[in-house]
């Protein structure tokens, strides 16, 4: 009987050690609002940027969406969205004159950082600010 309990506590222990170690992911959330720039009154917007850390399953675990509303423009335009004075992705405009664009990081590919000062803009091809 003693035999049998030393090698049951031994196998627990033997399982144990192999068993990966469990790992805290910490969530960061950061949103701020889009508003219309002079010449397109009515349009609005939000930008949200997500990081998570200690997930080792996504990259760096950032993810980063841009949704707009009621963009005073043709259904089908296209806006240049524009962080830290760089091109980052394009997004178009729906039947409703609705958009939204998303980015996930992976191991090819990153999302640009938003912090408290970022400048997101999103621009018309001819390079007139259309939200910021």
């Amino acid at each position: 009987m003693f035999w049998k309990l030393c090698a049951s506590l031994a196998l627990g222990a033997a399982v144990t050690a192999s068993s990966p170690l469990l790992c805290h992911a910490y969530v960061q959330t950061m949103q701020f609002p889009l508003t219309a720039f002079r010449d397109y009154p009515g349009g609005s917007g939000q930008v949200t940027y997500t990081q998570i850390t200690g997930e080792t399953s996504r990259g760096d675990g950032s993810t980063l969406i841009i949704e707009v509303k009621n963009v005073p423009l043709p259904a089908g335009s296209e806006l240049r969205v524009v962080i830290h004075g760089r091109d980052v992705g394009i997004l178009k405009l729906d039947s409703k004159r609705n958009g939204r664009m998303v980015m996930e990081a992976n191991y090819k590919s990153s999302v640009p950082r938003i912090d408290p000062g970022s400048f997101v803009v999103l621009k018309r091809a001819s390079g007139e600010r259309v939200l910021w």
